[in-house]
């Protein structure tokens, strides 16, 4: 079912009993979300893993995964579209090419580390932060692609200091975190090491994300402290300059990693202790800040326009760039541990 609204097209999947969001990316013929789809509501074993890709008609093709469970959805440096699936009884990770079934697995390590970040010019990137343990060293799990082909993964640790936020633009992958007398910034390979560095002496708020780093050109990171959301803008020549954005009132309890719309704009999803939602910023303009507080709705504070879907009660499960200036939301009904759901929305909102 699809509805078009002042804010987009907004598509519903439904199926009879229940089904899981897993995740969502973007492909060449739409946005594609992979879901666990439940034969029989309440038998946690009885469900099947199904990609569903909506396209910007809000026409949907499925095709069901028989190569395993547990999907990380990820994109190659030629942006085709792969999976790392969990199979067999030894619970080994395999990546596959999701459309093309003929191109074999590569068989890699038992679990990805982090969230997808990016590709240079031969690799998809993943990026991990254990927040539980001052000892353990970040972790970047870099996986090789030859001639469109995954041929290589490997796990690298990341030299002291950690907790780094990273941005991977233009081929290149960049780290920045706070240490003893500021903040330092490094430029790092698909190996961990170091290209380049340069400490930047200034404090601001707390920084969430890194949205674009660069010693050439100005570089952006995204700070909220208190509900106050700013943004700081750093020059080629290392100098910092902060500014206020918009005060939502609520702590930001996570941020996810800024998906980037367009060349200098990028969408970062947000939980505060009330709700959900997401901001745009376009280098350091905040372009629109959608707030589903209590249940009310999700409210562009810039607006007061309020986008509502089905009873607001709503988790938003990720945000992928479908086309430039264009971004796909999922979001599913939150429940409590055990309720299930049956329905998940899709919104394709052009900022």
């Amino acid at each position: 079912m699809n509805e078009k609204t002042s804010f987009g097209l907004i598509s519903t999947i439904e199926v009879p009993n229940a089904l899981s969001v897993k995740g969502s990316c973007w492909s060449k013929e739409g946005l594609l979300v992979a879901n666990y789809i439940y034969s029989n509501e309440g038998d946690a074993n009885s469900y099947e893993l199904v990609y569903t890709i909506i396209d910007k008609e809000g026409n949907t093709k499925e095709e069901k995964e028989t190569r395993g469970v547990l999907p990380t959805l990820f994109l190659s440096p030629t942006k085709e579209n792969f999976v790392s699936l969990v199979n067999g009884e030894e619970q080994e990770m395999t990546s596959y090419a999701v459309f093309d079934k003929s191109v074999k697995g590569f068989k890699g390590s038992k679990s990805f580390d982090g969230r997808f970040v990016g590709c240079t010019a031969n690799h998809s990137i993943f990026y991990n932060v254990d927040i539980w343990s001052e000892q353990a060293a970040d972790v970047m799990n870099v996986i090789e692609f030859k001639d469109g082909v995954l041929v290589s993964e490997k796990k690298v640790e990341i030299p002291f200091p950690k907790a780094n936020k990273i941005c991977v633009k233009n081929g290149e992958i960049h780290i920045i975190t706070e240490v003893e007398d500021g903040w330092l910034h490094r430029q790092i390979d698909e190996n961990g090491e170091e290209v380049r560095r340069r400490l930047l002496e200034f404090d601001f708020p707390f920084v969430h994300e890194a949205l674009t780093l660069s010693f050439e050109e100005k570089s952006y990171l995204l700070c909220e402290e208190n509900g106050e959301i700013g943004i700081v803008e750093i020059d080629a020549d290392g100098e910092g300059m902060y500014g206020d954005l918009f005060n939502i009132g609520d702590e930001f309890f996570g941020t996810w990693h800024p998906q980037r719309v367009s060349d200098d704009t990028n969408a970062v999803q947000f939980t505060t202790e009330f709700g959900n939602g997401w901001l745009v910023i376009k280098n350091d303009e905040l372009v629109e800040l959608f707030y589903n507080k209590n249940k009310k709705g999700y409210q562009n504070l810039l607006t007061k326009e309020v986008l509502s879907i089905d009873n607001n009660d709503l988790v938003l499960s990720g945000i992928n760039p479908i086309t430039d200036g264009k971004i796909g939301l999922v979001f599913y009904p939150r429940k409590q541990r055990k309720e299930t759901y049956n329905k998940a929305f899709v919104l394709q909102h052009e900022i």
